[in-house]
């Protein structure tokens, strides 16, 4: 009888580090995707307020993805999309408020 207790708690003890690995995984390769998503924005990124919103639409979606709705998603990828490369106050405005517009669809 001692050796099945030993052999379930060991079985528990397995299954609990493979449930850790994989987490870790998971965690690896969303920060992978942030860093990957951050790289190719802010590499063409000409000012500060268009590196801002790449940063936040980044972390919106690498980080905190499963918890947006679509229209959001939709709304972040757009930036990530138009953002880089914006230079002035006005493109990088005009650019937010179509964003924003095509999110609400």
């Amino acid at each position: 009888m001692p050796r099945k207790v030993r052999w379930s708690a060991a079985l528990r003890a397995a299954m609990g580090l493979v449930g850790l690995l994989a987490a870790h995984a998971v965690l690896a390769d969303g920060q992978s995707s942030y860093d990957d998503c951050m790289l190719a924005g802010l590499r063409d990124a000409r000012s500060e307020v268009a590196s801002n919103y790449i940063q936040r639409s980044c972390y919106a979606l690498y980080r905190n993805g499963e918890m947006l709705l679509p229209r959001e998603k939709a709304y972040h990828e757009c930036i990530l999309q138009n953002m880089p490369g914006a230079r002035e106050p006005s493109a990088i405005s005009r650019i937010a408020q179509i964003c924003s517009r095509r999110g609400q669809m």
